[in-house]
C-alpha cells in the first residue's frame, strides 16, 4: 500500500473506529435507573462531543507512534502504543466529562466500559491483522511504488536488497542514481544517470518517487535535491548525516532498520489550510480570555519594577519573508537590543553553526530584568505572541520568528523555512534543548513541519511545549 495514503487511511478508520464503537456502546448500553428518559434526547450533544474528542485523541495517537512504519512493523510494540492510546482515550473523555457535569450529557459508567471493551479488539484486529493482510494482498499485485535510490553507498544497497525482499514494503527500486562519475553501477538494480537528469528518465522508467541515500551532499545541494524530487514526485525520503538530529527524532520512520525523513510538497489544501486558520484563531482568542489576569499582572509587574515599556516590539521575519511588528513581554533593560557585544554574538552563532556547532541561547543576562528572568523561565514573555496569532501574523505552530538582520545572514536554505507563517512554537522548541542539536538542525525541524504539518502534529507539538514549560525548561 502507498505510505502517504496508508496514513491517512489509518486516520481516517482510527477516527471511523472511535466514534463508531462509542456509538454502539451509547446504543447498546443497560437500561441504568438513574437515567431519565430526556436523555435519549442527549445523544446528538454527547456525539458532538465525541466527534471532537476523536480528532484530539488522533494527535495522541499520533505522539504514541501509531502512524510510523516502525511501530507496526513490530506487532508487540504496536499492541503497547493501541492499549496506551485506548487508556489515554477513556482517561482524557472521563476528565471532560467530569468538568463539564452538564445535564446535555449522559453520565453513564457503563457507556465508558463498553466503549473500552470494543475499542480494544476493534483497533487491534484492524491494526494487526486486517492492514497486515491489505498490505501483502497489494504487494503481490505489485501496486508499489517505483522509485529511484539516489546515491551509490552502502546504505543504498541495504536499501535496494530489503525491498527486493519485501514486497510489503510499498517501494519497488528500478534504478539508481548518482554522479556519473563516481557512479560504481555495483547495484542490483540498473544505473539510470545523474539525479540531475531525474527530470529527463522520470517518464522513460515511470518513476513515483525517490529514496536520498547521500551522506556526501552540502545542506544546500540536498535541500535543492529535495526541492527536485518533491517537484516532480510530490515526496521523499531522505537518510543523510546531515538530516541525522531529525532521524533521531519521533519524526522519522524506518526502513529495514534504516532511519528516513519523510518530505512532502507545502501543504496548500483548502481545507488544512482552513482548519489551521479556525484552531489557530479560536484557541488563541479562548488563550488571551482564560490568561487575562496573568497577562494584566505580568504588565503591572513589569512597569513598577523596571523603567520602560511593558511590551518589547519589533519587527520580525513573517511567511514568505516579509516583516511583521512582534510582541513580547519585555524581560530585559531598555536598550539591551542595541548591545553591540550580543549583536556580535548573534552573527557568529549563524556563521559558526556552518560549522557544526551546538546551539546555545546568546543571551547577555546582565540585561534580564529581575522580573523578566521569572517570566521567561515560565514562557510568560511569550503569551502577547497570542495577539499575533489572533491577527494572522503568526501560527500557534510554526518555524521560530527571527529578526530581519539574523533572516539576512542567514543562507538561502535557511530562508526556506518561512513558506509558512512562523509559530508561537515547533519542533524547534521541543528538540532546541536536546544536546548536540545545531542551528542547522533547527532549520532542518522548521522545513520538515512545514512540509508535513497536519492537526496531529500540531497538537503533539502544543502538548509537548506544555509540558515544557511545566518542567520550567521554558528558557533552555
Amino acid at each position: 500500500m502507498k505510505r502517504s495514503r496508508t496514513f491517512l487511511y489509518l486516520m481516517a478508520t482510527d477516527w471511523i473506529i472511535l466514534v463508531g464503537t462509542f456509538a454502539v456502546a451509547l446504543y447498546f448500553r443497560p437500561y441504568d435507573p438513574g437515567m431519565n428518559i430526556v436523555s435519549r434526547h442527549h445523544i446528538v450533544p454527547e456525539m458532538v462531543l465525541v466527534f471532537i474528542h476523536s480528532f484530539v485523541m488522533l494527535g495522541v495517537f499520533s505522539a504514541l507512534g501509531l502512524y510510523k512504519r516502525k511501530t507496526q512493523l513490530v506487532p508487540l510494540q504496536h499492541f503497547v502504543a493501541i492499549i496506551k492510546a485506548i487508556a489515554i482515550t477513556l482517561a482524557v473523555y472521563i476528565l471532560a466529562k467530569g468538568f463539564s457535569k452538564s445535564d446535555l450529557f449522559i453520565h453513564s459508567r457503563w457507556v465508558m466500559i463498553y466503549w473500552g471493551s470494543l475499542l480494544l479488539p476493534a483497533l487491534a484486529l484492524h491494526r494487526l491483522l486486517i492492514l497486515r493482510i491489505l498490505c501483502t494482498v497489494l504487494s503481490r499485485t505489485d501496486m508499489r511504488r517505483r522509485v529511484v535510490v539516489i546515491g551509490d553507498t552502502a546504505l543504498s544497497e541495504e536499501f535496494i536488497t530489503g525491498c527486493c525482499k519485501k514486497h510489503d514494503c510499498g517501494m519497488k527500486v528500478v534504478g539508481m542514481m548518482d554522479d556519473v562519475e563516481k557512479a560504481a553501477n555495483v547495484s542490483s538494480v540498473p544505473f539510470i544517470g545523474s539525479p540531475s537528469e531525474m527530470p529527463d528518465v522520470t517518464d522513460l522508467y515511470n518513476l513515483e518517487g525517490a529514496v536520498i541515500c547521500n551522506p556526501e551532499l552540502s545542506h544546500q545541494k540536498l535541500m535543492d535535491l529535495i526541492e527536485n524530487c518533491i517537484r516532480l514526485f510530490g515526496w521523499v525520503d531522505v537518510h543523510s548525516d546531515k538530516s541525522a538530529a531529525l532521524q533521531r527524532s519521533d519524526s522519522a520512520d524506518a526502513h529495514f532498520d534504516i532511519p528516513f525523513i519523510r518530505m512532502h510538497g507545502i501543504p496548500g489544501g483548502f481545507l488544512l489550510k482552513s482548519w489551521k486558520r479556525i484552531f489557530d484563531f479560536i484557541a488563541s482568542l479562548i488563550g488571551i480570555i482564560l490568561l487575562s489576569p496573568l497577562l494584566i499582572g505580568t504588565a503591572i509587574a513589569i512597569k513598577l519594577t523596571s523603567p520602560g515599556p511593558v511590551f518589547y516590539t519589533k519587527d520580525r521575519i513573517g511567511r514568505n519573508g516579509k516583516p511583521f511588528p512582534f510582541y513580547k513581554f519585555r524581560s530585559m533593560a531598555v536598550g539591551a537590543d542595541q548591545d553591540q557585544n550580543r549583536n556580535d554574538q548573534i552573527k557568529n552563532f549563524i556563521q559558526n553553526q556552518q560549522e557544526g556547532e551546538t546551539l546555545s541561547k546568546v543571551v547577555n543576562t546582565a540585561y534580564v530584568t529581575p522580573v523578566g528572568k521569572f517570566i521567561r523561565k515560565w514562557a510568560i514573555d511569550e503569551l502577547p505572541q497570542l495577539f499575533n496569532v489572533l491577527k494572522g501574523d503568526m501560527a500557534l505552530v510554526g518555524p521560530r520568528p527571527v529578526p530581519p538582520g539574523e533572516y539576512e545572514m542567514e543562507d538561502e536554505w535557511h530562508q526556506r523555512r518561512f513558506a509558512i507563517s512562523p509559530g508561537c512554537t515547533g519542533l524547534w522548541k521541543l528538540y532546541a534543548a536536546k544536546t548536540g542539536v545545531t542551528f542547522n538542525d533547527t532549520v532542518l525541524y522548521d522545513i520538515y513541519y512545514a512540509r508535513n504539518m497536519n492537526p496531529a502534529m500540531d497538537l503533539m507539538v502544543i502538548f509537548g511545549t506544555v509540558w515544557i514549560i511545566l518542567a520550567g525548561r521554558a528558557d533552555g
